[in-house]
């Protein structure tokens, strides 16, 4: 395998160089040739523009059909780059390996299995190296900076002055994403399984299942939009009028069903502390249909013969389900909860949406958004106090992540023995 090795490490060289020149080449080359479809599809703005008479300026028509051209070609040139590099890599491994095994159909094979996964995991290496250590590693060291890049902790003791702005907010921020993380996953791991359980016994359960699994298909803004109609408050009081009393009705279907005259105009996410958990529950209706699939595809994994063997022992429903299946799924429940716990962390689009930005239905994100338009402490120092609330917020996926790491090693340990 010594011997091998430079072989290797040479062959993948020749294989990444050759990519590394080939496919940025190609790519401009297909750009330059392919630039006269952004005046195809500016050419087709104007007439539209002129054809339907709209009112604002020509000119910005034909900049957003220029750049709608723009954006085609690019999705179309990426994915035609993608497929290029896989098959030149794939090609390049395959004929060096065969050059270089002399014959040997053994050493050829070794070459091959040695580079190919890095022609897989490279990309992605790549990415995460330039999308996401490279802009963590920067973001910590500007949250430790000035504006004018002289060392400093005085963006993270702002946030825990209790004389400064941020102090407040920070710490319902730090509440509220605390309540998140504790009770969304809770719900949705917790209605997942009951309902996996529930349909699989019923005929009509893959129906139910559907139903329940279409809300994950709503981007988090629309299902906000939804629930805010839910919610909402507004409507009409009773008024006096020629012909009588006009009677007061609610918008909002849920404050409606309440019995809320239309007084009560508020909606129900803005309740002081309370409206929270309304919030909460928009993210619980999406995910639970996630959690449920997930959840029933692990239950159907369980041996036939546990459960057989269980039964014959005496055990009832609720021993069965906690004794017997909830056990053997466990690995799938923690799965789920790292995924909605991390999801939890990232939850920006369903307060937004609904300007639930007042003090006490902050989030960490939504903070990060509020940091950066309303507060300034020495003037252009917002952005660093911006970064420091970022690497708040990242480190409360540290706990998770140790905790991953700790499980998955321990079960390589069990699978070991």
């Amino acid at each position: 395998m010594r011997s091998i090795r430079p072989v290797i490490a040479g062959n993948g060289l020749a294989i990444l160089l050759t990519v590394v020149f080939l496919l940025p080449t190609t790519a401009v080359v297909a750009f330059v040739a392919t630039g006269p479809i952004d005046d195809f599809f500016a050419n087709i703005g104007i007439w539209l523009h002129r054809t339907n008479e709209w009112s604002f300026p020509e000119f910005d028509t034909i900049e957003r059909f220029s750049k709608i051209g723009f954006a085609i070609r690019a999705i179309f040139i990426a994915v035609g780059i993608s497929f290029l590099y896989f098959w030149i890599s794939n090609w390049l491994n395959m004929g060096l390996a065969r050059v270089s095994s002399q014959g040997s159909l053994g050493r050829q094979s070794t070459i091959i299995e040695a580079i190919q996964p890095w022609i897989f995991v490279g990309p992605a290496l790549v990415l995460l190296l330039l999308f996401l250590l490279i802009p963590a590693f920067s973001t910590l060291s500007i949250s430790f900076q000035e504006a004018d890049g002289t060392p400093t902790v005085r963006n993270y003791a702002f946030l825990w002055d209790e004389s400064a702005l941020g102090y407040l907010q920070f710490r319902l921020a730090m509440r509220n994403s605390l309540m998140w993380l504790i009770l969304v996953p809770t719900c949705c791991i917790s209605l997942g399984l009951l309902i996996a359980v529930l349909a699989d016994s019923v005929r009509w359960g893959i129906v139910a299942k559907t139903l329940i699994f279409v809300p994950l298909a709503i981007s988090f803004v629309g299902a906000a939009v939804i629930w805010r109609n839910i919610f909402a408050g507004g409507g009409i009081e009773a008024q006096q009028t020629i012909n009588g009393v006009t009677p007061s009705y609610q918008i909002g279907l849920l404050k409606a069903l309440l019995g809320h005259t239309a007084e009560y105009n508020e909606p129900l996410y803005n309740l002081k502390f309370w409206g929270n958990f309304f919030l909460m529950w928009i993210l619980v209706w999406v995910q639970t249909g996630f959690a449920m699939v997930i959840f029933s595809a692990a239950l159907r994994g369980v041996p036939q013969d546990t459960i057989e063997a269980a039964t014959i022992d005496g055990a009832n429903p609720f021993q069965l389900f906690f004794r017997v299946k909830l056990p053997q799924i466990y690995s799938t429940v923690l799965v789920v909860w790292t995924t909605l716990v991390i999801l939890v962390l990232k939850v920006f689009d369903i307060p937004y949406a609904l300007s639930a930005n007042d003090d006490d239905k902050l989030l960490l994100a939504t903070m990060m958004e509020n940091a950066r338009n309303n507060w300034s402490i020495g003037g252009d120092n917002v952005d660093n106090l911006f970064a420091s609330i970022a690497v708040m917020l990242m480190l409360t996926v540290v706990p998770n992540m140790i905790f991953n790491a700790w499980r998955i090693r321990r079960e390589q340990k069990e699978l070991g023995h």
